[in-house]
């Protein structure tokens, strides 16, 4: 059975495209056409094999079945979301992007096949219509990333860098318009979906507004749902809060986190407490951990994403 990768896939209207590994020629896929009932969301990058038949506008996937890894297989039994770890294009494509907005609604759907728009590079308007197709190698990713083929080079911009499980966390609650909460500086809680994110920002739609934050101004966020549990556990260090600190500088060093011992309570389920810059205090077990965020599923249950930047002391219990 030929393998791909899940190109495109609108959770609401239960359809997608697959990005063969074998051809430039996508693949339509239907919700009916998945073995796995249990599987309810696909993750662009998430790799399936599958059968075809040709339909009317083209090749149309049967007998899809999503292929899980161990690890995969035991979060799904667990309950928890899935998404590609390290997937930043399609088989064949460089590993590296630039600073650019990395957006869902680069793609618009309908009946037919999505098609990206092109933003234009001096206004936030984006023309009408398809554009040309292009080879596998210089298309765009389904999540809106433009991705380089080429290797680093001496002298090339530092932004570039592979996505961190991080990224792809936003880019998911971007895809499903996620209601959360983004905890800023002077103890902002701030209401709001994720629009769009860029390696060093992201656009927020608070209240009907749009508004560009600064990556190191969020300290933490979590999802609306668990917003009273997560409200709830935090704990406030008194000595820390009165030291009345703010954003990390160009000329403040962050703290050493031990990254190791960070991995080792994750592997062996160890509960860490994380103390942030402006005195907060969470106490839990770590989801996950990528070079920039650290998520902890606290000790009531709750779940918060935490920046490192905003990390003022670490301790493994």
């Amino acid at each position: 059975m030929p393998t791909g990768r899940i190109k495109y896939y609108n959770f609401d209207k239960g359809f997608g495209f697959i990005a063969q590994d074998s051809s430039d020629a996508d693949v339509f896929l239907h919700s009916s056409a998945i073995k796995q009932p249990e599987y309810e969301e696909l993750r662009v990058g998430q790799r399936v094999k599958y059968s075809t038949i040709e339909g009317e506008k083209g090749l149309v996937a049967q007998n899809v079945e999503v292929l899980l890894t161990p690890t995969e297989r035991r979060w799904l039994r667990q309950g928890k979301a899935i998404i590609p770890r390290g997937y930043a294009g399609f088989p064949g494509q460089g590993q590296f992007v630039s600073d650019e907005t990395i957006t869902s609604s680069d793609y618009n759907t309908n009946e037919s096949k999505p098609t990206r728009n092109r933003r234009d590079q001096h206004t936030s308007v984006a023309p009408s219509g398809p554009t040309t197709k292009q080879p596998r190698s210089q298309r765009p990713s389904a999540t809106g990333i433009k991705v380089s083929t080429a290797p680093t080079q001496e002298g090339q911009d530092s932004s570039s860098k592979q996505l961190s499980f991080g990224d792809l966390y936003i880019l998911k609650q971007i895809n499903f318009e996620t209601s959360m909460f983004f905890a800023l500086y002077n103890h902002i809680q701030l209401p709001a979906t994720v629009l769009e994110m860029t390696l060093s920002s992201l656009t927020l739609n608070s209240n009907g507004s749009g508004q560009n934050i600064a990556k190191t101004d969020v300290k933490y966020c979590y999802k609306d749902i668990d917003a009273e549990r997560v409200q709830a556990s935090v704990d406030i260090d008194d000595t820390v809060k009165a030291q009345q600190l703010t954003q990390l500088t160009s000329d403040v060093q962050a703290p050493e986190i031990d990254t190791e011992a960070v991995q080792h309570a994750r592997k062996n389920g160890t509960s860490i407490g994380v103390t942030l810059r402006e005195g907060e205090i969470f106490r839990g077990v770590i989801d996950w951990v990528s070079p920039y965020e650290i998520k902890l599923i606290l000790e009531n249950g709750g779940k918060v994403v935490i920046f490192r930047h905003a990390v003022y002391n670490l301790a493994v219990d």
